[in-house]
């Protein structure tokens, strides 16, 4: 049986009973843990995916049709992909600061698990955690650059950072300057499965290289805006509203149908461009179904999974969710088998009430009671209130 903590709150702060804080405390200090966080967690700077997989995945069979439907189909894929890149990877270079006062509470997130991690006392587990995630921004990469807290993102080398998975799990020591004694410093291992906007393609010697993201998206949006009409874009996402590929094709009929793209025709050859240009210019998981056009992400993807898997195997672990929704089927996948894992705890915090059904129907039987579900009382869970509850760890 899946236990439910929730949580009340008063006026903007959460009031956590001691119960629960020495149930959170236990936990964090005992425990082997890992974050997973997905969109939501990043959801005060930047949009969400929406339904674009299920449109791609309709579209697919547009593609070996007659040749004014793949016409149509190249024009609208490019329209897709500009409608997510405009929502979920421009706002990066526009939003995603440490200046921007929306990220004053990604600082304080980083701040609060440098003290969680920094004051275990357990001798049996070092000050290491993992943040498993989704998200192929740079936030959180930004958070501990402003931490004390050292951030391994698998890259090495300072001129040239050449990513590895290899780089991993490095347990780093302070020497007092007097002394031969050692300290361990805090650390986190920055895991991306999705990929990054700050991995690129080394097209000369292979493998991941770091690339400015920044000077990326921006020369992207000065070349390709000039392509896409603001109100079409607009119209078209509008325009699709299913959750299921049936009716994601019908919409796709209706739109062929409508004389939306006919002056685009004669520019579909250039929208073509559009597509192979993105999809090599940021090296991450698009969001359809077909999500691995790139083997060198593919192998990554299968890797950094590997590495996941394997944390949820060990002894007393924990895996704590935020702004996750377990719609990655491989994710999901990996663990709903880590669950005979009798030790596994998993945290999962609900961005309201409801959606636990959702994450049950998801999730399935779990017969270990591997899973807590932390929901709060009649609110929302934003990222103030998720730093209010870690904030009681350490306190």
């Amino acid at each position: 049986m899946d236990k439910i903590i929730r949580i009340p709150v008063d006026t903007g702060k959460i009031v956590i009973s001691e119960d629960i804080k020495s149930i959170l405390k236990n936990l964090f200090s005992g425990c082997r843990v890992s974050f997973l966080l997905g969109a939501g967690f990043s959801a005060n700077l930047l949009g969400t995916l929406s339904n674009n997989e299920v449109i791609f995945e309709a579209l697919q069979k547009y593609q070996t049709k007659n040749e004014d439907e793949q016409k149509r189909a190249t024009i609208l894929s490019a329209f897709l992909y500009w409608s997510f890149f405009s929502r979920c990877i421009e706002p990066i270079y526009a939003k995603v600061s440490t200046y921007d006062p929306s990220f004053t509470p990604y600082k304080e997130f980083g701040d609060i698990v440098y003290r969680i991690f920094a004051e275990r006392g357990n001798p049996a587990l070092d000050r290491q955690f993992n943040i498993f995630t989704t998200n192929y921004d740079p936030i959180i990469e930004l958070i501990f650059d402003h931490s004390t807290c050292i951030c391994n993102d698998g890259f090495e080398g300072r001129i040239e950072p050449r990513f590895s998975t290899d780089n991993y799990s490095k347990t780093y020591y302070r020497q007092a300057i007097f002394s031969n004694r050692k300290a361990e410093i805090p650390s986190v291992n920055l895991l991306k499965l999705h990929g990054s906007v700050t991995w690129s393609t080394d097209i000369i010697n292979g493998g991941i290289v770091y690339q400015q993201y920044q000077s990326q998206i921006y020369n992207f949006i000065k070349e390709y805006s000039a392509l896409f009409d603001a109100a079409m874009v607009s119209r078209i996402d509008a325009h699709f509203t299913a959750n299921q590929p049936d009716e994601a094709n019908k919409q796709i009929q209706s739109l062929f149908a409508s004389t939306i793209f006919d002056a685009l025709l004669t520019k579909a050859g250039d929208y073509g461009k559009f597509v192979q240009s993105y999809k090599s210019s940021f090296l991450i998981v698009n969001p359809t179904k077909e999500k691995f056009s790139d083997t060198l992400l593919n192998k990554n993807y299968y890797e950094l999974l590997r590495i996941f898997s394997n944390e949820l195997e060990k002894e007393n672990s924990l895996l704590v969710v935020d702004g996750f929704s377990f719609r990655d089927e491989h994710i999901l996948d990996l663990v709903k088998r880590s669950m005979v894992n009798p030790s596994l705890k998993i945290l999962i915090f609900t961005y309201h009430g409801t959606s636990i059904k959702d994450f049950q129907k998801l999730i399935g039987e779990v017969k270990n009671n591997n899973i807590t579900y932390i929901t709060l009382d009649g609110e929302k869970l934003s990222l103030n209130y998720f730093n209010q509850i870690l904030s009681h760890i350490h306190s």
